[in-house]
């Protein structure tokens, strides 16, 4: 990878994990307490995509802190199961990918992506 694109991918990453900073929803999670049965089952649902949104910013800084790491030991653009290239296209898509195409399709399909201890999920 040329020098100048290994900066430029640096420094998007950088930004996406300052973007994800910014973001605090914990706010949300509180709620008010009521009786009625339809308000609380408008405050379960918002209540559960809240932590939706959480878990899904936390899987994203994830991704992106590995993304970085790879990029420093030159490993970047390399699928961590196959070994294959990444198509460039993609990278530019979903720079803190970590999976090809073809593997991130086979992780998605396995059943097993929320089973795993070691995190390899790319977007």
């Amino acid at each position: 990878m040329v020098q100048q694109n290994k900066e430029e991918v640096r420094q998007q990453l950088l930004g996406k994990l300052e973007d994800l900073s910014k973001r605090d929803n914990r706010d949300e999670l509180i709620r008010e307490r009521c009786n009625d049965p339809m308000d609380q089952m408008q405050n379960r649902f918002e209540m559960d995509l809240t932590i939706s949104v959480i878990n899904n910013d936390w899987e994203t800084r994830r991704a992106v802190e590995t993304a970085l790491k790879l990029l420093e030991v030159g490993d970047y653009g390399i699928c961590q199961d196959c070994g294959a290239e990444i198509n460039p296209n993609r990278l530019e898509a979903i720079p803190w990918t970590t999976l090809c195409v073809f593997c991130q399709d086979e992780y998605d399909c396995s059943g097993v992506a929320a089973h795993l201890s070691n995190y390899r999920r790319a977007a």
